[in-house]
């Protein structure tokens, strides 16, 4: 292997070998060339203290996923988690994040979304999102991503 600082398509050239490059550091798309952007496998619904109602927020957030369902290569499964805040007892929370997670899956149905491609589950208020803010509003949340 031979080390080397050359330049090749505005990158550094870290090292060769009988058959070509093998490792580029340093590099910049070419000028005119924007830097596509890392694709989007999640979105995140928020909700109230104690509620499962989707907001207008939560339903452009949905529309939107259903939008990325639609235009994917293609998606496979939405996998739909519903969580909760840490405010009331582990039991409360286990089925309000099930009720939340179904409030999503509801709404993604109805965009069109088949249902044998939504998975649903329900988490209670473990893992929270911000560890310490165990109530915050982040945590009261379901989480669309796809595979």
């Amino acid at each position: 292997m031979n080390r080397s600082n050359r330049s090749l398509l505005g990158c550094r050239v870290l090292a060769t070998s009988v058959i070509g490059v093998l490792a580029l550091t340093g590099c910049s798309p070419p000028v005119g060339q924007a830097v596509p952007a890392a694709p989007v496998n999640e979105v995140q619904v928020f909700f109230d203290t104690g509620s499962s109602a989707l907001s207008d927020t939560a339903n452009r957030t949905l529309d939107q996923a259903a939008r990325l369902y639609r235009e994917g290569d293609p998606i496979g499964t939405f996998v739909i988690t519903g969580y909760a805040d840490g405010s009331g007892g582990e039991y409360a929370n286990l089925m309000l994040s099930g009720r939340r997670a179904l409030a999503a899956k509801e709404a993604l149905i109805a965009r069109g979304i088949p249902a044998t491609r939504l998975e649903m589950q329900a988490l209670g208020s473990l893992p929270p999102s911000d560890p310490k803010a165990f109530q915050a509003e982040n945590n009261r949340r379901v989480v669309i991503n796809w595979r």
